[in-house]
């Protein structure tokens, strides 16, 4: 029925269109084009014993140039649209490919995640006994060599989790959120890591309020994701972060913007790709998750960025009915 509905759309389009480009094709050829034409037909067919040659000639150079316009100009229009269907065709096959993968290493990982994650905590129980043991009798140089175990146990650890938290199914629980208090909280959290690295923030937020319907710990997740990318980023220079919230109609957006070393065009083109990174340290999934659950929330993820300019990433989520959707 909607399909009936649209091409019942396009023909009356189609149509209108049509009848508004030959009125004008018409009009054009009779003010201007027609007088000095039919003028070059008198003065190379004059006479009566020309008068029929010269109205066919007339007849058949009008009737060839309306048609001729119209459909060059009917043509033109209907390659364009269909040039522009082929690219979001394009652009959804090539986000359908890129969820695939996603979805595809996510199962590799998680399963390389469990199988690694008992036998760590059993090196952990070990290397913890081990050092009740043996730690009175050690010099105090070799028994740090335990608590260096016990670190990387720990870590490795702490990145197999975050393996698994990726590769897991999101559940989200909406609720209407002030997204305005959202980043204030998260900002406060961020504090400490702010100020270590000496970088000035620039808080504009909408005003009276940003409302959204928000899971709230994964988007604190997502916002205190971009805010220690940002710092990671500004490692020289003026040290400048800015964090904005607005409202558009049913949509709002915030949006992250730092003074850092940007990323140039390959470096944009996979920097939503699973373990993906060019910091030494980091497992590549920040982003990724960030725009998973961006999407899921109905939204969308915008990153702007020039090498040695900075970069800005804009979140953009409905303000209301959102459609969530869930994947693994």
């Amino acid at each position: 029925m909607i399909k009936k509905g649209r091409n019942l759309k396009l023909i009356l389009f189609f149509s209108l269109l049509t009848f508004v480009l030959t009125t004008v094709v018409i009009v054009t050829w009779e003010q201007i084009l027609r007088p000095p034409f039919y003028a070059w037909v008198d003065r190379n067919y004059p006479g009566v014993e020309n008068g029929e040659e010269r109205w066919k000639i007339q007849q058949r150079a009008e009737h060839f140039f309306i048609s001729l316009t119209v459909d060059v100009v009917v043509v033109s229009i209907l390659l364009a649209i269909v040039g522009r269907q082929q690219r979001r065709l394009a652009e959804t096959q090539e986000q359908l490919a890129h969820n695939e993968k996603i979805a595809a290493l996510g199962r590799v990982a998680a399963q390389v995640a469990h199988e690694v994650k008992n036998p760590l905590a059993g090196l952990l129980l070990y290397s913890m006994h081990l050092k009740s043991k043996v730690v009175t009798h050690l010099p105090e140089s070799e028994a740090v060599l335990i608590d260096k175990i016990i670190d990387t146990i720990n870590h490795l650890t702490k990145t197999v989790e975050q393996v698994m938290k990726f590769a897991s199914p999101v559940q989200l629980t909406l609720r209407p959120l002030d997204l305005n208090q959202v980043v204030r909280d998260v900002l406060q959290l961020a504090e400490p890591q702010l100020s270590e690295a000496c970088v000035n923030t620039t808080l504009v937020l909408d005003k009276p309020g940003v409302i959204a319907l928000i899971d709230e710990s994964s988007m604190r997740a997502v916002l205190m994701n971009l805010i220690s990318n940002s710092v990671q980023a500004m490692t020289n220079g003026n040290r400048h972060l800015r964090v904005l919230t607005q409202v558009d109609g049913s949509r709002v957006r915030l949006i992250v913007s730092d003074t850092g070393m940007g990323m140039n065009n390959e470096q944009l083109k996979k920097v939503f790709e699973p373990f993906h990174t060019t910091k030494s340290q980091g497992l590549g999934l920040g982003m990724a998750y960030a725009q998973k659950i961006v999407e899921q929330h109905g939204g969308t993820v915008n990153i702007e960025s020039r090498p040695r300019a900075g970069t800005t990433i804009a979140i953009e989520i409905p303000s209301e009915h959102p459609e969530v959707r869930l994947r693994d």
